[in-house]
Parts: C-alpha cells; structure tokens; sequence
C-alpha cells in the first residue's frame, strides 16, 4: 500500500488515545473514524485528532470502503467478535491484548483471519522497548529467564477486574509477561508449574497472584511472577533478567527503560528517556502494511501468550503440571 494508510479505531478509551496520538506522528497514516458505545468518547477523540466521523456503530465502521485497516482497542470479551468482524471485512487489524481470554476464541480469529487474507498484529508493545530488543541480542539464548509484572491493587469495581470483561490482573495483563518470555527464551514453552490463588480478592473467581516455573522445549527455564500484591518499587512494574551461558547477564527494570548489562567482567547500564513500546509498535504495524508485507508478529503470539496464562491457571486449581 504505497498510499496514506487510512484506519478506524473501535475502543476510543485510554488505550485508543494512545493509539490515535502514535499514528498522529507517523506518517502516511490516519485515523478518521473513531467509534465507541460512549458517542461523545468517540466525538472526542475525532475532534482531537481530526477524524472524519464518530459512530457507536462498529458496522459502520467495517463496512466503510475508504478503512484499511481496524484498530480494536476494547473490553477483552468484545476481542474475538469484533476480530472476526474485522477480518471478514477484509480489513487489517491490531487488537489490544490480550487476544482474548480464551484458546475457542483466540483460535476462532486465527481461523478468520487466515481465511480472510488479512493481516493480524497482537499489540503486545514490549517487544518493541529498545531495552528489551538490545537484551536479546545481547543474551540471544539465555540458561534462565526471569518475569514479573506486579501491579498495586486493582480495584474491584475496574471493568479489567470483571471475570467476563477483563479476566482480572494474571489474565489481563500475563500475557504481555509471558510473549517476553518467549521472545526472550527464543523457544516455546513445554511445560508449566504454578502456584497463586486470590489473595487479594479473596472470594473472587479469577486468580490475582501466580507464581510459575517454565520449560520450555529448548530445555532452558523460566520463572514468572505476576499480581496486583503491590508494586515493586525497586524494580518497577514491569522486571525482567536473563542470564546466558557464557557469564553474562541483564536486568531491565524502571518500565523497560534502564537495563543493567553484565558481560563476564564489566557491568554498564543504559537508560532511555521515555517508554517508545506504544509508538515503535505502531510504526511496525503500519510498515508493514505499507510494504505489503505480515507484521512481526500474528495471532499465533497471541494464541500462546494466552495458552500459557490458561494453563497455569489450570496448574493453581489442580495443583498439577501442565504441558503445552
């Protein structure tokens, strides 16, 4: 697509502002339909960033000629309908994780969207952290990889708190922990042992804390920590380190913007001002549309970032290992 990429956003909440200002600074791109059940959220959002319409009609939005591309930036239960609908429409999307809270429905839009022929990017923005790229390169293979995003306490009246709407913190947001891990460990995982529960919303039907171990097929290992226990105020929200075989370590922490390097002998950390996962995404997303080519990453990532969080849900309810 050699011409200006023309995109519709379903979702004008804060993660659809995000978007709608990452697309603002990248060229040959353009959001002009902006749609929400909130029709002044969606107003708003076309008014700030010069859309040329909002609706609460998603319809209205797949089914205009002049979109190529969707961006699904709703409640997670609304992911895999929303995808689906995208998809037949022809249309290229980038969903908000996670994919959905399910293997049935994650899977159902990795059917759509092969039959479709269009392309689909989980809008998993880690992958995209200068920090989190230069530490793969520089430990590309690690022995042991460790993962933890802990969050303060969510509150039980959050829409991402709800089992239906947003499947509560593991769920929500573990698959943004387990993708790195993937990328990191440059390998799939085989088997999983977790432990957890719902220490922090007793009685509630979603686990709120998980603690896991990991193998993957490579034979490497993995540790994973994710909650809303409290946030750690060391490392962040967001802590991650890999070790290497050859002596070699790194720790990135601060959101992703510091990373603390150890090769062997000498230890340097490097910093970055700003968290760049949001926007360096996006200008993926949209290359790779304009060069007629798939995104770095599809819905197969989404599937197995969702597959692990199930399973070591499954793991904590039955006190089992589960294998992938």
């Amino acid at each position: 697509m050699a011409r200006t990429i023309n995109i519709g956003l379903i979702g004008c909440g804060g993660l659809g502002r995000v978007h709608a200002d990452c697309v603002k600074r990248i060229d040959g791109a353009q959001m002009i339909a902006f749609c929400d059940t909130n029709e002044s959220a969606a107003q708003k959002l076309s008014d700030d960033f010069g859309g040329k319409y909002a609706t609460t009609s998603a319809d209205k939005v797949l089914s205009d000629r002049e979109i190529d591309a969707i961006y699904i930036c709703t409640r997670h239960d609304s992911h895999a309908s929303l995808a689906i609908a995208a998809a037949r429409a022809g249309k290229q999307i980038l969903i908000e994780k996670p994919l959905a809270l399910n293997l049935n429905d994650c899977e159902g839009i990795a059917r759509e969207v092969e039959a479709s022929g269009v392309h689909l990017m989980p809008a998993f923005k880690m992958r995209y952290y200068p920090l989190v790229q230069k530490a793969h390169e520089f430990i590309p293979a690690p022995l042991i990889v460790v993962g933890q995003m802990m969050d303060n306490r969510w509150g039980d009246d959050h829409w991402a708190q709800d089992p239906v709407q947003g499947g509560a913190n593991v769920h929500s947001q573990g698959c943004h922990t387990t993708d790195i891990m993937r990328y990191f460990a440059g390998s799939e995982p085989k088997t999983i042992w977790a432990t957890g529960g719902t220490f922090t919303h007793p009685g509630h039907k979603c686990i709120d804390q998980c603690v896991a171990s990991i193998q993957f097929a490579s034979g490497r290992v993995g540790s994973w920590i994710q909650g809303d226990a409290a946030q750690g105020q060391f490392t962040s929200k967001f802590f991650f380190e890999l070790f290497g075989p050859d002596g070699r370590s790194v720790q990135l922490y601060d959101r992703l913007k510091k990373a603390t390097f150890f090769d062997g002998q000498n230890t340097w950390t490097e910093e970055r001002t700003d968290e760049e996962g949001f926007y360096l995404e996006n200008v993926e997303f949209i290359s790779a549309l304009k060069e007629d080519r798939a995104p770095a990453l599809n819905a197969q990532d989404g599937i197995q970032a969702t597959r692990i969080v199930l399973a070591a849900d499954r793991a904590i309810r039955t006190g089992e290992i589960q294998h992938l």
